[in-house]
């Protein structure tokens, strides 16, 4: 079984738990974090990116797991450790980059500048699986309200250098590719600030497409209309990007998107792409990178915390 085909493999099955989850009510993208943050590698400090992150913290809640810390069978070993019987483990992706050759069929996974990006599957588990090491964890991350406005700040104000302008005014959240413009009501019109800057977080990522930046926009998805396949990917990328930074931030207030017809549009939409949330996930973390000032090749090409 070639890369492809696991990663294929990998997708059904994480599509599949998704839609069964999205059935329950429950939307796994709405927050990758817990109280001891996003998911990490426990012997790298590594935290994992991209769909990885989304992943393993659903798979932490599911199994009831204490943290969100995991490691590979030889890390496990390294450390003194070994897995409990009888204990399955969890694939994450490492996507490695490598030269585009002359007649190689181009993947999802590209970037503009010839690289191809190829999946690889690895294996982890929760240190709630393993035994043999006596475990020590720091204390669950606790921000007072000013320090996450602060920081939500910190973030707008980084944004790097063109940055899309933001204006207030009206009802209606959105970003415009044209004038690179972001449109916000004003800040009494939300709940409370956390709920103002998650949406505009979500615009922010929505900006990242923009030519100038990542280059998110094709003439085809610019086209795309509410509903459509190109829509939806692009309304993915800025939902999972905006819970990075919400994550980053300290934002722990989960925006509510659970009526039927919503849960119903992304079961229809997983039936139909089975690689739509990986991929998804991968660019919403670049996306999330990039606003961040992140470094690529570390962050931005979604490497998971740990490949050995």
């Amino acid at each position: 079984m070639n890369a492809y085909q696991k990663l294929s493999q990998l997708a059904d099955q994480v599509t599949s738990d998704v839609i069964t989850q999205l059935a329950q009510g429950k939307v796994v993208w709405q927050k990758p974090w817990s109280s001891y943050g996003l998911p990490k590698n426990y012997r790298s400090g590594r935290h994992y990116e991209g769909f990885n992150a989304f992943y393993l913290n659903y798979i932490t809640e599911k199994n009831n797991f204490t943290a969100p810390y995991f490691l590979t069978f030889k890390q496990a070993q390294e450390i003194g450790g070994h897995i409990r019987k009888g204990e399955k483990g969890t694939p994450v992706i490492y996507w490695k980059a490598c030269e585009e050759k002359a007649g190689e069929r181009a993947e999802e996974g590209n970037d503009r500048h010839g690289r191809t990006f190829v999946p690889f599957v690895w294996t982890v588990f929760n240190i709630g699986q393993i035994e043999g090491v006596d475990f020590a964890l720091p204390a669950a991350m606790e921000c007072t309200e000013l320090q996450v406005i602060e920081a939500c700040q910190r973030v707008v104000d980084n944004y790097p250098l063109p940055r899309p302008q933001i204006r207030h005014g009206g009802y209606r959240a959105y970003y415009e590719t044209a004038r690179d413009r972001v449109q916000l009501p004003e800040l009494k019109n939300f709940i409370s600030p956390k709920a103002y800057h998650a949406t505009l977080f979500h615009e922010l990522i929505h900006s990242t497409g923009h030519p100038d930046r990542l280059n998110r926009f094709t003439e085809e998805k610019e086209a795309g209309r509410f509903g459509d396949a190109n829509y939806s990917k692009e309304e993915l990328i800025a939902k999972m990007g905006a819970s990075f930074l919400s994550a980053f931030t300290g934002i722990n207030e989960e925006v509510p998107e659970n009526s039927i017809a919503y849960l119903q549009g992304w079961i229809s939409r997983f039936s139909e792409d089975k690689t739509m949330i990986i991929y998804a996930g991968t660019k919403a973390f670049k996306a999330a990178s990039y606003i961040l000032g992140l470094k690529a090749g570390t962050n931005q090409e979604a490497l998971p915390a740990a490949s050995a």
